[in-house]
């Protein structure tokens, strides 16, 4: 482990909670924008592709494809925030993402422009996806270097609860909206509703993230001249190795649990919308009343312990209740959410992954080996999902996120715990 990995800070300051506080309601507002799209994935299907089965796989396949922009947005806005300060980087992502968001709530539908709907779509997915990309590297590591010595896995469960927090409120808003509209009033305008509402939330989001104090470790000193990423894998690759892997089975996990089931159920009428997302949003909930909670438990025991728990879960969870939830019962559906939930609550990585990297590459360090690991598996696993579903036995999907579950396990076993945990 490097000795200039997150060096000891003071008590928590004026400056640290506003830190604290800016990051986590813009990180709410930037992934309530990422999930609308998955939780309006059979309503985009109908208004933006030419409908069907075909438009299903046709919308994931764009959101596997817009996911590879992902690693784009890690290299050049954590490159950048590397060398010139983590603040403006943050309020430029936010409003990256928002503009995007409100922009695929205006588009046209298939019925008037055929097929440039879903090539704007891919073209919009794009810059949510290069935004995201930037911003889980920037805004871990800034959170992590304003956290207090031997609190950091709390605040990163912060972090990651309200990444729960902002999917499920996306989630959220698409169950109302299909629970108070007729399928008519859904298809033609309703499903655009919760698109637009990006626009204030993201100046919400602006505002507070321009007020916002430096990183207390960001000095020229530490950050003087150009990060290239391609000279950061070579100098900490087993580093970007084992962070990718750990990253791939959570987004694996996350990404077929909280947005592609709840689409999949409702396409095949197992399910309703409105039941299938307010199942999975109290997954959600629960991640984000847990993941401080495991957050908290990692600063006492350390990463490891905690992280080995939840990957060993994981890889025995998943093909049981996967299967389960596939019924399409409404106590599947919530059990198997509430599980899953509680299990991702249990991935400390914010705290792990920006301890394995030193202050003058940790934005892209950290945003590497997140940005490609949940692109390359995250991103396309709805997608995989999706044709695997049609083509292979039913037991082959959480089989794939079990495969990575136990990989992670292994990665884990062979990272060193943060010195700081060690030292403590």
């Amino acid at each position: 482990m490097n000795a200039e990995t997150l060096p000891a800070v003071g008590p928590p300051t004026a400056g640290y909670r506003r830190a604290l506080v800016g990051t986590c309601v813009g990180n709410v507002v930037e992934w309530y924008d990422f999930a609308l799209f998955a939780g309006s994935a059979t309503v985009i299907a109908t208004a933006l592709t030419p409908g069907g089965w075909a438009g299903f796989t046709t919308v994931f396949a764009v959101f596997a494809m817009s996911c590879l922009f992902r690693p784009l947005g890690a290299m050049v806005i954590g490159s950048r925030a590397d060398r010139l300060g983590r603040r403006s980087v943050l309020a430029a992502t936010i409003v990256l993402m928002a503009g995007a968001t409100v922009a695929i709530g205006l588009l046209p539908p298939w019925t008037a422009i055929g097929i440039a709907a879903p090539l704007c779509l891919l073209a919009l997915r794009a810059l949510q996806a290069f935004s995201c990309g930037g911003e889980i590297g920037v805004s871990v590591t800034y959170l992590m270097e304003f956290s207090p010595a031997g609190r950091r896995g709390r605040y990163g469960g912060w972090y990651l609860s309200t990444v729960g927090l902002g999917i499920a409120a996306g989630l959220g808003a698409t169950a109302v909206v299909a629970g108070l509209l007729d399928e008519a009033e859904l298809n033609s305008w309703g499903w655009r509703l919760p698109f637009l509402l990006a626009l204030p939330l993201g100046l919400v989001g602006l505002y507070i993230r321009r007020r916002l104090d430096e990183s207390p470790q960001f000095a020229p000193p530490v950050t003087a001249g150009r990060v290239a990423p391609l000279a950061v894998l070579r100098e900490f690759g087993p580093s970007v190795r084992r962070c990718f892997v750990l990253a791939c089975a959570y987004s694996a996990a996350f990404n077929v649990w909280f947005l592609f089931l709840p689409s999949y159920v409702t396409a095949t009428g197992a399910s309703s919308l409105a039941v299938a997302l307010s199942c999975s949003l109290a997954g959600l909930l629960i991640t984000a009343i847990t993941a401080p909670l495991f957050g908290r438990l990692s600063d006492r025991i350390g990463r490891r312990p905690v992280l080995l728990g939840a990957t060993a879960s994981l890889a025995v969870v998943a093909v049981p209740f996967y299967l389960w939830m596939l019924a399409g019962s409404t106590l599947a559906l919530l059990l198997g959410g509430i599980v899953m939930g509680m299990v991702i609550g249990a991935f400390v990585i914010p705290s792990f992954l920006a301890e394995q990297f030193p202050a003058r590459v940790r934005a892209t360090g950290l945003g590497l080996a997140y940005g490609i690991g949940s692109a390359v598996v995250g991103g396309t696993a709805p997608l995989l999902a999706t044709v695997l579903s049609r083509q292979a036995p039913a037991i082959v999907v959480p089989a794939y996120v079990a495969i990575w579950a136990i990989a992670a396990l292994i990665a884990v076993r062979r990272s060193a715990e943060g010195p700081e945990v060690t030292a403590g």
